[in-house]
């Protein structure tokens, strides 16, 4: 693990006069001014492209908007996580801390390393900017100590470009999809490309994508509120149609250990296969695959696996939330700095250099976007469908985002045994619904918003 490296933030610079200047100018001699106070802000990895968005259109708007504060960002890379957990438990670290989401953001929240954002969201009016779902999921005892800075869906991305040849149409129920991936196989095309090399976590994509589009969300709502087990009929049936599609071929069989989800991605930009269910984290991809293949992307709504499920379903995920370091001495500077990001324009400018990064979960959809891009408009699309669909009640649950940690660390692994015929399915959801009872008795688990 690297080792993270604890700055000093929180020391000012200040012009101090010189005895010389006191001698000639005397009582006039006007005050030094003190330096802005520097933000720090520890971010993941991005791509030199992104970090000049980034810079462009939030560092220097918001340094240059006034004096008091300077906002720094450090790009730590993927060992941010750990290097937080280190960082906060000493009283130390950035002072606005980037979280992968709910499940990592309570682990702050118990060990009381966070701020509660409460008077800034009164004063900025975060509570009339935001989805109420977001501002509920980052609220503790009352405490609002998180914001939701990405929300994310699931979507069918397939190649466009390989159904017009074929003349195949997007599936939207389970027989349209599995007659189509069976015809894909028959013709030596992988059905649906995924990949879990070095991201494990992949693996309870997929199992969300079942529990919501089989099982329904309503089901799902009952699971994480302890009123329908885990290893439910229903739930079990679920892991059986995963295991089946495994069994099948459709994600490929053992070539899914050997690629991660963006090398994956890249097969479907060759035609080498025709769809793949991602989250809208994809788009970023989209010019290192098919603008290098020349070939067109075709996106819509994940298919419906039961007539017992809305179509479409919106599966509700936070792919990251941001905080105050309850150690920081700029907190109002912090908040400043959130209320920049939740601006239509300031998301559509950085969509345009990283899509899928930025989708802030503003309480009314965002205006319509006026691009020529096709692929910009169809992540805005689907931003749009995300935004109604929190507003209207018609959302799924994301396991990263929704589920424990112990229990959804158990399904990125337990789900592989079931894949390498180790466990059945009911053994499966017998030992998911084991841990998260445990968590449960353990108060462990944050009780999702009702449906409305």
């Amino acid at each position: 693990m690297q080792t993270p490296r604890l700055t000093s933030k929180y020391t000012r610079r200040t012009l101090v006069a010189g005895a010389a200047a006191s001698a000639v100018f005397g009582s006039s001699i006007r005050p030094s001014l003190a330096a802005p106070k520097v933000i720090n802000w520890w971010y993941e990895g991005a791509t030199p492209a992104q970090q000049a968005a980034l810079e462009r259109y939030l560092t220097q708007p918001f340094n240059a908007s006034q004096s008091d504060y300077k906002l720094v960002i450090e790009y730590r890379g993927s060992g941010l996580p750990d290097q937080l957990l280190v960082a906060l438990a000493g009283g130390q670290g950035p002072d606005i801390v980037l979280t992968n989401g709910p499940a990592w953001t309570q682990r702050f929240v118990t060990s009381n390393k966070l701020l509660d954002l409460n008077a800034f969201a009164q004063k900025f009016g975060w509570k009339e900017k935001l989805a109420p779902i977001a501002l509920q999921l980052g609220t503790y005892d009352g405490k609002l100590i998180a914001l939701a800075k990405t929300i994310e869906t699931q979507a069918l991305f397939y190649n466009q470009t390989l159904f017009k040849q074929k003349s195949w149409t997007a599936p939207k129920t389970l027989q349209e999809t599995e007659a189509l991936a069976d015809t894909m196989l028959k013709a030596g095309i992988q059905p649906f490309v995924a990949g879990n090399s070095g991201q494990r976590f992949a693996n309870r994509h997929l199992l969300g994508i079942v529990y919501n589009n089989y099982c329904s969300p309503d089901a799902v709502y009952k699971a994480l509120c302890g009123e329908l087990p885990w290893n439910a009929p229903v739930f079990v049936e679920a892991v059986e149609l995963l295991n089946r599609w495994w069994d099948k071929g459709y994600f490929g069989g053992k070539r899914y250990f050997s690629l991660n989800m963006n090398q994956s991605f890249a097969v479907l930009a060759t035609g080498k296969a025709g769809m793949a269910m991602q989250g809208t984290w994809a788009f970023q991809w989209v010019p290192d695959t098919f603008d290098k293949t020349k070939q067109e992307l075709g996106v819509t709504a994940l298919p419906q696996l039961s007539p017992n499920v809305p179509y479409p379903v919106f599966v509700l995920g936070i792919g990251a939330d941001l905080a105050i370091n309850a150690a920081t001495q700029v907190a109002e500077g912090c908040a400043m700095v959130f209320d920049r990001l939740m601006d239509y324009g300031f998301v559509e400018k950085m969509s345009q250099v990283w899509e899928g990064e930025w989708n802030i979960p503003f309480a009314k959809a965002p205006p319509p976007v006026a691009t020529p891009d096709r692929i910009q408009a169809e992540a805005a699309e689907l931003r749009t469908g995300v935004t109604e669909a929190m507003m209207s009640g018609r959302y799924g649950y994301a396991p990263w985002t929704f589920w424990p940690a112990k229990t959804d660390d158990y399904m990125k692994g337990g789900i592989e045994e079931v894949w390498l015929k180790q466990i059945t399915p009911k053994q499966f959801s017998d030992r998911l619904n084991d841990t998260f009872q445990q968590e449960m008795k353990e108060g462990l688990v944050k009780t999702p918003p009702p449906r409305s």
